[in-house]
């Protein structure tokens, strides 16, 4: 077979992605180089750019990974997590949220503080990360994605004892692999997602039949 025979394969095909700042090197140097007194959601949103529904779902799912003190935590960041998700299934270019809450601030020092602890923890992170199996990552699949992280988010608000946890890493991983194009953790966390669907789904059947039998021995 000559040269001019050899069929390229689909990663000859596509093109190398362009340079891209890291998403904590962005967060760093908007943290840094902000120069109001506050800093409101809206803001962060911008300076994102296409980035922004990968760290919002990040923002939004991560703190339900590990068991929190705070009561209704889960609850509480399941109203902006299921509005990003909704959007992004959409095919929303970019996430748009209600006056009432793009509106909502906090201290720039206090959000400089924020930031100083996240960057090192998401920096460690992409060090893992890298652009492949990009087809997953573009705007048709987008919308798929969004609708999974749709689904994972409504049951994260379940009141189930640790139900948010698996549904809440699924959705950080596909969040992880939407800032920085690669499609082996999105994958990763769309099986993940599945098992924990799978998970949450025994869980409901048993307390559904337990309920049931209970039922049953009162009556």
């Amino acid at each position: 077979m000559t040269d001019e025979d050899h069929v390229p394969a689909d990663d000859e095909l596509e093109p190398e992605p362009p340079s891209r700042i890291l998403a904590s090197r962005l967060l760093h140097e908007f943290a840094e180089r902000w120069g109001q007194e506050r800093v409101r959601l809206r803001d962060i949103v911008d300076v994102l750019g296409d980035r922004a529904y990968g760290l919002l779902l990040l923002v939004f799912a991560a703190p339900n990974i590990i068991p929190s003190p705070v009561p209704g935590l889960s609850g509480i960041l399941g109203v902006p997590l299921v509005l990003a998700a909704y959007q992004l299934a959409h095919g929303r270019r970019h996430p748009w949220f209600p006056s009432w809450l793009a509106e909502r601030s906090i201290a720039s020092a206090d959000f400089r503080t924020a930031v100083g602890k996240v960057v090192p923890w998401l920096g460690r992170v992409e060090r893992f990360l890298r652009p492949r199996y990009r087809a997953i990552c573009r705007p048709p699949a987008e919308r798929f994605l969004g609708a999974f992280c749709l689904i994972l988010a409504v049951v994260m608000a379940l009141p189930i004892p640790l139900g948010n946890m698996l549904p809440a890493l699924a959705v950080s991983l596909i969040a992880l692999g939407l800032i920085e194009h690669d499609g082996l953790a999105i994958t990763t966390g769309i099986v993940l997602g599945l098992v924990s669907l799978a998970i949450v789904a025994g869980v409901v059947l048993a307390m559904l039949e337990a309920f049931i039998f209970f039922l049953r021995q009162a009556f």
